[in-house]
């Protein structure tokens, strides 16, 4: 099973998937970690850095009401290919869209920590 995570710093789940630095992928067999691998994210921010500059004074989302545009993450679905599940803090409606799209399946976690994300899980999937 392939495990991903965003992440700016090869230990956290990043607040912004789509933003992150990389993805985090992680080989389990029978609950043991036999690889880590890092992928960098390419996503093209400037198209809608002014959405979330501008945003829902969060400073995570994206500009609402009239004039709101869709975005793809069409990249990151293509850098994920392969991964069973991308663990994540939240994600933003035109990431969940481009997810279910893709058949990339996605799960909420409020850990912020990768490693207790990882025993969560496998701890729900038994």
């Amino acid at each position: 099973m392939k495990l991903s995570f965003p992440t700016n710093d090869r230990k956290t789940i990043a607040k912004r998937t789509g933003r992150c630095e990389e993805f985090a992928v992680y080989e389990i067999e029978n609950e043991k970690i036999i690889n880590i691998d890092y992928i960098k994210n390419t996503h093209e921010h400037h198209d809608h850095d002014h959405e979330h500059r501008n945003g829902d004074g969060y400073g995570n989302g994206h500009k609402k009401g009239e004039g709101e545009r869709q975005h793809s993450h069409s990249d990151i679905m293509e850098l994920l290919k392969g991964v069973d599940v991308l663990l994540v803090g939240r994600v933003g409606k035109y990431m969940k869209s481009d997810l279910q799209t893709s058949g990339l399946k996605h799960q909420l976690t409020k850990k912020i920590d990768i490693d207790e994300a990882i025993d969560e899980y496998l701890e729900g999937s038994e």
